[in-house]
């Protein structure tokens, strides 16, 4: 979150910047506490709780801020034309086409800008896979904290100040950075980390290290978090198989094993019903999965799956193996 904060004030040197996304399984863990310090660390913050994709789109061209959505699971979960312009913006060329005007002239408005939300559960995954996600749980009784007083935040404006002074000193370095991202962190979630790596690298000291660590901490932490059940179904194949030395699982083994698994869906899959064959071969079809094929395993045969047939679709969707954990 520190370097998140500090390339706020030079995102502008970055062709790519991460939303960042605080996530909650309940309310009361801070979030909006969170985002009432971060604000007062930023470049330009904005907060609010609720914005429609026409405010959200005009703000950005206006004023280009670091936008703050709190509670951003109430409205942004199905809000598809929202969605398309916080996507948009996770790239310096991003922008949106709307029309304007009394003769609906078409104009093209920037969607470029930092931005961090708050929700409890999940967000579509298209934002989720462009955000450095913050997983945050409620306090104990017994754990104490410093309480923050938005009337006395002299010490994070000061912070900010010098923010903004290291920001402009460095800002061709970090537009020439070109920083090593660690093994097994691979496209967007790549890209996502290159800018606040490069912070890193220019502020030097134990930051490159500690920046590293925390990067393949929250991948590997959210790596199995898509909540896509298409990817889901592959992770838990993936972890059947592993277990098979045959390479060769019986699709009524496979149900067996999903539906007592009371961490997923599949025992409850669509309304209140275990996942049939047919709805696991819905999920797998797209990724090239060979489904209701017939295969031996030593001197019995049925329908079932073979490993060999996933390797690619693993390989294309899914996080290395060491990165995935329980």
């Amino acid at each position: 979150m520190a370097l998140w904060v500090v390339a706020t004030h030079a995102f502008d040197a970055f062709f790519i910047f991460p939303r960042l996304l605080l996530t909650a399984p309940e309310k009361g863990c801070g979030k909006s506490t969170l985002l009432d310090v971060l604000s007062r660390l930023v470049r330009l913050a904005i907060v609010v709780a609720n914005i429609s994709a026409a405010a959200l789109f005009r703000v950005i061209e206006r004023d280009r801020p670091t936008l703050f959505l709190d509670e951003a699971d109430s409205y942004l979960r199905h809000n598809e034309d929202m969605r398309g312009v916080l996507n948009a913006g996770h790239r310096r060329d991003g922008a949106v086409m709307r029309c304007v005007g009394e003769n609906h002239d078409p104009r093209k408005f920037s969607a470029w800008a930092p931005v961090a939300l708050a929700a409890i559960g999940h967000l579509p995954g298209t934002i989720e896979d462009r955000s450095i996600k913050i997983g945050m749980r409620r306090r104990r009784a017994e754990e104490s904290v410093e309480r923050l007083r938005l009337d006395r935040t002299d010490g994070l404006e000061a912070s900010q100040r010098k923010a903004v002074r290291w920001a402009i000193d460095h800002a061709a370095e970090l537009a020439a950075a070109d920083p090593e991202v660690p093994d097994g962190i691979t496209n967007r979630a790549a890209d996502n980390w290159r800018p606040l790596l490069a912070v890193a690298e220019a502020v030097g000291g134990a930051w490159p290290e500690r920046a590293r660590h925390a990067a393949v901490l929250l991948t590997r932490e959210h790596a199995d978090d898509s909540g896509a059940p298409g990817i889901m179904l592959l992770v838990d194949l993936r972890e059947l198989f592993d277990r098979d030395p045959t390479g060769v699982l019986f699709t009524r083994g496979i149900l067996t094993a999903l539906h007592d698994r009371e961490d997923r869906p599949w025992g409850e899959f669509r309304q209140g019903r275990q996942m049939t064959p047919r709805q696991m071969a819905e999920l797998l079809r797209p990724y090239g999965i060979p489904t209701n094929q017939t295969v031996r395993r030593g001197a019995h045969t049925g329908k079932g799956y073979r490993a060999a047939d996933f390797a690619d679709a693993w390989e294309r969707y899914l996080p290395p193996r060491e990165l995935v954990t329980r």
